[in-house]
């Protein structure tokens, strides 16, 4: 798995490539836990994204819940049609604000 943070305006972008699962959850995790208190919004790029199992799942809660307890707002864009698949077998997609591109989950034109 690849990680890489860029900022986009008053946005962080997380770009993350491979898969996320019990190995590479850690390093996952706090990458974005890093990111999440120095901006305002925290977007997630998850088109490059294999495969992810229930500890990415359950990482990506525990930001969401983070990002609420600092007022923060964490998005998600760019599902790739298996991480789409996962969401969907586990009804997550409803917890989290989810956009087709960066430019819509970032707030640019």
């Amino acid at each position: 798995m690849k990680i890489s943070v860029r900022e986009v305006g008053a946005a962080k972008v997380v770009d993350v490539d491979g898969e996320v699962d019990l190995g590479t959850s850690p390093a996952f995790r706090r990458t974005l836990f890093e990111a999440l208190p120095t901006v305002g919004k925290l977007a997630l790029n998850l088109a490059a994204i294999r495969y992810i199992d229930s500890s990415g799942i359950a990482t990506l809660i525990e930001v969401l819940k983070r990002s609420q307890h600092l007022k923060k707002e964490f998005v998600l864009f760019g599902l790739s049609p298996a991480v789409q698949e996962v969401f969907r077998l586990t009804h997550v997609i409803r917890v989290f604000q989810v956009f087709q591109t960066e430019q819509e989950a970032i707030g640019t034109s």
